[in-house]
């Protein structure tokens, strides 16, 4: 995911966002920003969210996102853009019924509100949900 940094350079990054299992109902995991985060983490992580909504026996399965990068050495704008990008890339497999993102290691609330805009503004509603 390309993302333009504060001082006009574009530094590319990659993220994943896993469905394990959506038997029991839509995915359900975290998202985390971490410099070592790789696709056999997220995917592991998701399977183990697949168990653990089972044995709760809670209707959802198991999802998870990273995006590999040191969030503490970006600016909270870049943070933002780094977040919104990853939203537009994912945005297809997000929504009610089928994905549920939650924040994780290195994302907070505020980095689920830009995601919720992002999702907002993509499908012109607004609680991001699906027409």
């Amino acid at each position: 995911m390309p993302v333009r940094m504060d001082d006009g350079r574009v530094e590319v990054f990659t993220g994943w966002r896993v469905h394990h299992d959506t038997t029991r109902g839509p995915g359900k995991g975290g998202i985390r920003f971490h410099p070592t985060v790789d696709a056999a983490e997220v995917t592991a992580l998701a399977a183990d969210m697949t168990f653990k909504c089972a044995i709760a026996d809670l209707p959802f399965g198991g999802a998870k996102g990273g995006v590999r990068c040191d969030p503490t050495s970006l600016s909270l704008a870049e943070l933002e853009r780094l977040t919104r990008r990853y939203t537009l890339e994912v945005s297809p497999l997000l929504g009610p019924e089928t994905d549920i993102p939650a924040p994780d290691v290195n994302t907070d609330g505020r980095v689920m509100a830009w995601l919720m805009d992002t999702l907002s503004m993509i499908r012109g509603v607004g609680d991001a949900g699906t027409r």
